[in-house]
């Protein structure tokens, strides 16, 4: 979309073009405008453009966003990811300790001296970055099937996984759909405007499924279409 308003900025003013082009394009400028403002009211673009390993934030970097704009984007991944975050461990199965046997103390008492060492102990849970933090802290990379590379690093980033399969496909229903739809003026022709709605309901449906092939022919249909007529049994007797 930035893309888009970029060119038609540049071309609009561009004096090789006649007028009347021109004008065009500055009014398809204004209309995409005008949708494009509306994304400040939705997360999914943003969010959507942060989850895909190719662009991340350096995407809003390179267009010159505006600082605090990138931070409203980064804002809105965390908030999300932290809600996500919350349900994925709530999901999680708790592991019971294994239980042992008793062991037979050591004769020694004395501790072990690498116990306490610095070097050796744990990390504290603060000094460990979440998901979040790694994926942003690396490189983008020239990912060409987004949902691939997140199936491949759904190990890595169990919980940004779910939330780019979330935002970054279609949902299964709008395709189809939207196919059936746009093929309604087809259907709806100028002899058949009386159409009910319903009838209409069910003859999209019917050509859809018949497409799919889950429409079965019965075969008493078959058996009547088989039978044969004598010739000449639909001519038209004066």
């Amino acid at each position: 979309m930035d893309h888009i308003n970029k060119v038609l900025t540049t071309l609009a003013h561009n004096t090789a073009y006649d007028p009347a082009i021109r004008s065009s394009l500055a009014l398809g400028k204004k209309t995409l405008d005008r949708y494009y403002s509306l994304t400040d009211s939705s997360e999914v673009y943003r969010i959507a453009m942060v989850l895909h390993p190719r662009y991340k934030l350096q995407y809003f970097k390179n267009l010159e966003w505006k600082p605090r704009w990138i931070e409203t984007a980064m804002t809105l991944v965390r908030d999300e990811y932290e809600q996500r975050k919350g349900e994925f461990d709530d999901d999680a199965p708790v592991e019971k300790p294994p239980t042992s046997e008793p062991t037979q103390q050591s004769s020694s008492k004395r501790p072990n001296v690498f116990d306490n060492l610095p070097t050796l102990s744990a990390p504290a849970p603060s000094e460990l970055r979440d998901e979040l933090d790694r994926y942003l802290s690396t490189d983008v990379e020239n990912v060409k099937n987004v949902l691939l590379w997140w199936r491949e690093h759904k190990a890595m980033y169990p919980v940004l996984s779910r939330m780019a399969l979330d935002y970054l496909t279609i949902p299964a229903t709008s395709v189809d759909v939207e196919r059936v739809f746009s093929r309604g003026h087809l259907l709806l022709s100028h002899v058949r405007s009386r159409l009910s709605a319903q009838t209409t309901r069910a003859l999209l449906c019917l050509g859809s499924w018949s497409l799919l092939g889950l429409v079965k022919v019965h075969t008493d249909v078959l058996a009547v279409s088989e039978i044969a007529l004598d010739d000449g049994w639909d001519s038209i007797l004066l």
